[in-house]
């Protein structure tokens, strides 16, 4: 005979069982190794991260505001629909992971065991690449007032390097995180390489960026490595690829600064890794998917850019970082073939200006000869945007934050003997809007 349990017995069975399932969950055996491949790549000192995530002592304070910001998809940072690509770079978590981090904080955040503990993960120090081969360095500090707008700034590094060079991976460190917001190092090719119109982009008297290398009117001049919050080292060895700078050629830091309210400096750097072998494709990054025509009306809550380039030779797309500012909503990239099929490649429901996160694809996607590149922006000039600066201004394509972009960059993988200047097209607007 199966003995009968009452009602209330049987609930109070199961809350019991969940609560001690909860309070089992302790900081060394369950919650390290979450921190440890999800978060403590930022959340440790030297980093981006307000805050390090190393030890308990060091995260318990944060245990309740750590349950909100992961089961709200705050943290860790990443906006593509999964519904629509995978990425290499995925940095979404995990159900269970986001569970055990809610009920840590539920149980009163225990310590635990200290022999539970997982061996602290090894870190690069200073550089996410590895040691660097090659380090270039501003020749002097750059000088950030204590407010104000500090229009974008450029640093022609006369590097001429003395031989032609292939590279596998890149990054900027930024001299001074609390006012470099992003910045983007430049291969300034010599004269006898690309044409006399492809040298460093300027700021112009309204504002406006100079042509930023993309496609025939801005020549042929690589972006090497960026720098935003959000966005690691870039590794370029997809499949037998690595960037390429000839001999002769300069580095050009392009950098967006924001004061903090005290006078600062930076003098950033970024570092380059080698190949260890000539390979037999080149790695190529580009801003030519960019918009510079438009102005959003004010008030306007879904005001919608659309940019498309034509692609004038075969490439394998690998990676996309799309750009805006505070008004920003959301990002698509579709590719729409000669056959006339279309596909979406990225979708970005909830971009964020200040976790400007880039997406490499899982595989390198082949868009072939005469296919075009589509972007989709949405932006939020209204009231109900609470990081929009003012919604009574319309709004034009501007470098400062209070202005707007319609940036995609994106990687390609090319035969090395390819022209880049001939690569794109020029970049044309469709706006829904007059």
């Amino acid at each position: 005979m199966i003995p009968r349990i009452p009602i209330a017995g049987l609930i109070f069975t199961v809350l019991a069982s969940a609560a001690d399932t909860a309070s089992s969950i302790t900081f060394n055996k369950e919650v390290l190794p979450v921190l440890q491949k999800n978060c403590q790549n930022c959340h440790r000192p030297g980093e981006i991260a307000p805050m390090s995530l190393l030890t308990y002592k060091e995260t318990r304070p944060w245990a309740k505001a750590i349950k909100a910001a992961v089961l709200t998809k705050k943290m860790p940072p990443w906006f593509a629909d999964p519904a629509v690509n995978h990425f290499a770079n995925d940095r979404s978590m995990s159900d269970s992971d986001r569970k055990i981090l809610a009920s840590w904080a539920d149980a009163g955040a225990p310590e635990g065991n200290p022999k539970d503990a997982p061996p602290p993960v090894k870190f690069a120090e200073g550089w996410e690449i590895g040691q660097p081969d090659i380090v270039v360095e501003m020749p002097e500090d750059v000088q950030i007032p204590a407010t104000g707008i500090v229009r974008s700034q450029g640093v022609h590094v006369k590097v001429n390097f003395p031989n032609d060079m292939w590279v596998q991976a890149a990054e900027i460190r930024p001299g001074n995180r609390t006012v470099v917001h992003h910045m983007k190092a430049w291969v300034v090719y010599p004269k006898k390489e690309t044409p006399a119109d492809a040298q460093p982009p300027a700021p112009q008297a309204n504002g406006r960026p100079g042509r930023v290398g993309m496609g025939p009117e801005g020549g042929a001049r690589e972006i090497l490595a960026k720098y935003n919050p959000g966005l690691d080292g870039q590794n370029f060895t997809v499949g037998d690829a690595a960037k390429f700078i000839p001999a002769g050629s300069d580095i050009y830091f392009e950098t967006h600064y924001t004061t903090n309210g005290t006078a600062a400096t930076d003098k950033s750097k970024v570092g380059i890794v080698l190949a260890k072998n000539p390979p037999n494709r080149r790695f190529f990054t580009s801003g030519a998917l960019t918009n510079v025509n438009f102005t959003i009306p004010a008030g306007n809550p879904n005001y919608e850019v659309r940019t498309e380039i034509p692609v004038q030779d075969t490439v394998e797309l690998t990676w996309i970082q799309p750009h805006m500012h505070m008004r920003g909503k959301d990002y698509e990239v579709r590719l729409l073939y000669p056959t006339g099929e279309s596909q979406t490649v990225l979708k970005v429901n909830g971009y964020n200006f200040n976790w400007q996160v880039g997406y490499e694809f899982a595989k390198p996607i082949l868009v072939p000869k005469g296919s075009k590149m589509i972007s989709i922006a949405h932006f939020d000039n209204s009231a109900n945007n609470p990081f929009n600066p003012d919604p009574t201004r319309d709004v034009p394509f501007g470098a400062q934050t209070t202005d707007e972009m319609s940036v995609g960059f994106f990687s390609v993988v090319v035969d090395k003997k390819t022209d880049l200047t001939k690569l794109f097209g020029k970049a044309s607007a469709i706006n829904i809007y007059e």
